[in-house]
């Protein structure tokens, strides 16, 4: 590695250090490696916490070059997401964030949830910071504006006005209770209220009651005036104290011995749209290190950028930050850290949620500590349960069977560890084998990788524990607990006023009976509600899937857009069936070939 040291090129550009498995451990970039890559080797130079204890690990690095130094900012965050380096800060922040999209470009458009946004001429309003936010935004629309609400399969089907035309919610489009040109005025509405422009659709309602009284139209006129005053009382919600309109993220923090609590503040148009809590561990390093590499990554995703970036402290990289953003938005945009006035007031806010989190967080943590102490206690474990695996399998009657594995980490469910099977060897009633081969998927591996749990939970009663208990005697586990839990169906003998959930430990002969109110009965019984419902989630899609599956999948070279042309040209299957070998090679996207593949595919399955 010293060769590599004094060879360091002077460029901008990111550099990976790696330890003695040659696994990536920290990813950094810099705007000259060179000085910045050797300044960790230099005593009484580190100007982190963290750099002594870094180095005790590094035995190799790598390095990237770059044109810029914004390029290897995007480079940095790129790394960070592929190698989820053990010193940096990560982001567990992948999701595709929600949008409201909204198709103008059709006659009677109603705003909809997507997680995609795609160029197909719609309008998309996002994204936004949570699922609650859309949900909150949309029911706000839907109180506000009578727009549809009914999807496009409900809506072409449609023959008389639904629930909502009666309650004046709607105004019926799907039966031509509106024309084009008076559900438009509806969606121009609504596109004011997704642009936060309340105060603009309030100006046109009010012109719009004016006409209305005067042309003696007063039931009308009072719509408009409850509809005004429905919104005038959302703005007088939603405002803060702040004397612009300006679109800005406000962030805080509240620092403990190990972690970090971030609160981010989203202010829309004045208005306080949404907030969100992040929980990130320090490793050693400066609160200065974690705004830089939070920040970068935290506006790496696909989200809304605001004009304003107001952050407690000041960040290395603000400058770049801003010129990354300016680009990305294409407008201005601002990264700066206030002393005073109504921006600082903006941070301590967010400081006093950050550290309202910390104590939420806090509270749930001691809780789920005494939980899985008692829950050892009770049902005897060797092990703290701090990792908890659990088992379900779904199908029906025993076809497109499927498994599912749920992960709770400290209380709390890891969905990245989730896992789905889909069973192999099994192709009848057996609920046993299905969970034995499973069983034996999951824990072969994990015997092999030592990532095994502290205690594995499988839904059903002793059969299903018994089934664990032999896949654990095959692969020789012995340190890692089980047990079963199981709905009593009063053949027990217990009496029927006592009947509810079972635990079933190995060993012992009689289930354990917890009362319904127990907090332990009502963790594990959370546990394998979830792996319930990943299981049935995983089943309906194979389901949904298999049910869908057309004879014209079973031919290759017949994809979706071949598939749609046949479909449209002879309208059924049945129609592609009929279909004569020249009516086949009319269809432009179906070469001579492929048309007698299709022809003979049908013909050669009929005479079988």
């Amino acid at each position: 590695m010293s060769l590599k040291l004094k060879n360091v090129p002077v460029s901008p550009g990111v550099y990976l250090m790696k330890d003695a498995k040659h696994k990536v451990i920290y990813v950094g970039k810099a705007k000259n490696l060179k000085n910045r890559v050797r300044s960790y080797f230099q005593k009484g130079t580190g100007d982190r916490l963290y750099t002594e204890y870094l180095i005790k690990h590094v035995v190799d690095i790598d390095f990237v070059l770059t044109e810029t130094e914004k390029e290897a900012l995007i480079l940095e965050n790129n790394f960070i997401k592929q190698f989820k380096p053990k010193f940096n800060i990560n982001l567990r922040d992948d999701k595709n964030f929600l949008c409201i999209k909204l198709e103008t470009n059709k006659d009677f458009p109603y705003p909809k949830v997507v997680r995609h946004k795609e160029d197909d001429g719609a309008m998309y309003f996002g994204p936004y910071a949570s699922a609650r936010a859309v949900r909150e935004t949309l029911r706000y629309i839907n109180d506000t504006i009578p727009v549809r609400k009914c999807r496009d399969n409900a809506f072409k089907s449609r023959t008389k006005p639904c629930l909502y035309y009666q309650i004046h919610k709607c105004l019926g489009p799907c039966c031509g209770l509106i024309d084009r040109a008076g559900y438009k005025t509806l969606i121009d509405q609504v596109i004011l209220l997704l642009k936060g422009k309340q105060e603009d659709l309030i100006s046109i309602l009010r012109k719009q009651m004016y006409e209305e009284s005067k042309q003696l139209r007063y039931e009308k006129a009072a719509k408009l005036r409850d509809q005004i005053q429905s919104i005038e009382q959302t703005v007088e919600k939603q405002r803060i104290n702040s004397l612009t309109f300006i679109d800005r993220d406000v962030f805080g923090y509240y620092l403990t011995d190990n972690d970090v609590y971030i609160e981010v503040m989203f202010i829309r148009s004045g208005n306080m749209e949404d907030i969100a809590s992040y929980r990130l561990s320090i490793n050693h390093t400066t609160i200065e290190e974690v705004f830089r590499s939070f920040l970068n990554q935290f506006y790496s995703q696909t989200r809304f950028i605001p004009s304003e970036v107001i952050i407690p402290v000041n960040s290395p990289d603000a400058v770049l930050l801003e010129e990354w953003l300016t680009e990305r938005k294409g407008k201005k945009v601002s990264v700066f850290c206030p002393k005073r006035g109504d921006k600082s007031r903006l941070i301590e806010m967010a400081q006093k949620n950050a550290m309202n989190a910390y104590k939420v967080s806090q509270t749930q943590d001691d809780n789920y500590s005494r939980t899985l102490q008692a829950l050892k206690d009770v049902i005897g474990l060797r092990n703290l349960p701090e990792r908890i695996e659990c088992f379900d399998i779904s199908n029906i009657f025993g076809k497109q069977a499927v498994g599912s594995m749920v992960t709770f980490k400290c209380g709390m469910p890891d969905k990245s560890k989730y896992k789905r099977f889909r069973i192999k060897t099994v192709d009848q009633i057996d609920d046993y084998a299905m969970m034995h081969e499973v069983l034996l998927r999951r824990y072969k591996r994990a015997v092999e990788e030592g990532d095994l749990p502290d205690l594995v939970m499988v839904d059903g009663g002793k059969g299903q524990l018994g089934v664990a208990l032999r896949v654990f005697e095959e692969l020789a586990i012995n340190d890692t607990d089980l047990l079963a839990l199981s709905k009593d169906r009063g053949k027990s003998g217990i009496p029927k006023g006592e009947q509810g959930e079972q635990v079933h430990a190995p060993h012992i002969p009689h289930p354990i009976l917890l009362p319904s109110s127990s907090p332990v009965l009502l963790f594990l019984a959370k546990i394998r509600d979830e792996a319930h419902r990943f299981a049935i989630a995983y089943h309906r899609k194979i389901r949904d899937k298999e049910y869908y599956k057309s004879p014209l999948d079973e031919i290759p070279g017949i994809g979706i857009i071949r598939k749609k042309a046949l479909i449209k040209r002879f309208g059924s299957i049945e129609g592609i069936r009929n279909a004569t070998i020249n009516q086949l090679t009319e269809i432009g996207k179906l070469p001579a070939k492929l048309a007698n593949e299709v022809y003979n595919h049908f013909h050669s399955a009929a005479k079988t």
